[in-house]
C-alpha cells in the first residue's frame, strides 16, 4: 500500500527544480530567473495575471517578470510559481469545481482571518488555504471509487473522515497532500498543517510536537473552514455548528467566542452572505 501512496503524488516539473536551484542561490541571478520563467509561456502569462491582482495590492501594474521579481521579491515569486505549478497539476484531475470554489473560499478567509487575529506571513497562509485539501483530487485520480466514497462520507469531522479513508484506502487524502506539499518544496510547517488537521486538538494540547506556525496555520484554517461552511450554506438549510469545536484555536489564538462571532458576522457581511 506505500508504494501506491507514492504513485499518486505527481512529479516534480523539471523548471519547478532548475527554479529552486536559482532562487536557493547564495546570491540569485535575476536575468536567469527571469529566462527561466519566460521558457514555460503559460506559467509567464499566469505570474504576471496573478502578480497584478488585488491580493499584492501593487500601485502600479506589473509587465514583465523582471519587475515582478523587483517589487515582490525572490521569495514571494517562488512561492507564486510553485502554487500556479501545484494548482495546474492537481487541475488535471478533471472537473472538481467545487473543490477549486471551497479552496479559494479557505484561502481568501484565512488570509482576513490571520491578519485580523496573528502575524504569519501572508503568502503562507493563503497557500496553505488553497491546498489544506489538496490531497482529494490525488484521491479522485488513484482511486476509481473515491468520488462515491466522498459522497458518502462528505458531512464527517477530519478525525473521523482521516479514520474512514484510512480504513477504506490505507491512507487518508490528510497525509496524501502533506507528501505532496513535501515534494513539491513547500516548508515543512506547511506540510505538518495539511497532515495535522484531524489531530488539532491533540497538537493545541502538546500531545504532537510542531513548529508554532503550524499551530496557528491550523487555528486560522480551523476558523475558516467554520466561516466559509456559513457562507456556503447561506439561504439554505445547514447543519449545526457548534461552537466547542472551535474553542482550542479561539482559546489559542486568543479571541472569546462573542469577539469571533462578531468577526465572524462583520465578514460574512462583506462577501454579501
Amino acid at each position: 500500500m506505500q508504494k501506491h501512496f507514492n504513485t499518486l503524488i505527481p512529479p516534480q516539473p523539471e523548471i519547478l527544480i532548475s527554479l529552486a536551484r536559482a532562487f536557493q542561490a547564495e546570491d540569485p541571478d535575476q536575468r536567469q530567473i527571469a529566462d527561466l520563467l519566460r521558457k514555460d509561456v503559460a506559467l509567464y502569462s499566469m505570474i504576471l495575471k496573478a502578480a497584478n491582482s488585488p491580493y499584492y495590492g501593487l500601485a502600479v501594474e506589473i509587465t514583465s517578470v523582471e519587475r515582478a521579481l523587483s517589487l515582490l521579491g525572490f521569495q514571494r515569486i517562488f512561492s507564486l510559481v510553485r502554487l500556479t505549478l501545484m494548482k495546474n497539476s492537481l487541475q488535471k484531475t478533471g472537473r472538481m469545481e467545487r473543490f477549486w470554489d471551497t479552496a479559494q473560499d479557505v484561502s481568501e478567509l484565512s488570509t482576513v482571518i490571520a491578519q485580523r487575529l496573528t502575524r504569519l506571513n501572508k503568502d503562507d497562509v493563503y497557500t496553505c488555504g488553497m491546498l489544506h485539501d489538496c490531497g482529494l483530487p490525488l484521491m479522485v485520480q488513484g482511486f476509481d471509487n473515491y468520488r462515491d466514497f466522498l459522497l458518502k462520507n462528505g458531512n464527517l469531522s477530519a478525525a473521523e473522515l482521516e479514520q474512514a479513508e484510512t480504513q477504506q484506502f490505507g491512507f487518508s487524502h490528510y497525509r496524501v497532500g502533506a507528501r505532496m506539499a513535501e515534494r513539491w518544496l513547500l516548508p515543512q510547517y506547511i506540510a505538518d498543517t495539511i497532515r495535522l488537521q484531524p489531530q488539532i486538538d491533540a497538537v493545541l494540547e502538546d500531545r504532537i510536537e510542531v513548529a508554532d506556525h503550524t499551530r496557528e496555520l491550523l487555528c486560522v484554517l480551523t476558523l475558516a473552514q467554520d466561516i466559509s461552511e456559513a457562507y456556503r450554506y447561506y439561504w439554505r438549510i445547514s447543519p449545526k455548528q457548534e461552537l466547542s469545536r472551535l474553542q482550542p484555536a479561539l482559546a489559542h489564538l486568543g479571541i472569546v467566542d462573542l469577539d469571533y462571532l462578531n468577526l465572524k458576522d462583520e465578514i460574512l457581511e462583506g462577501m454579501g452572505a
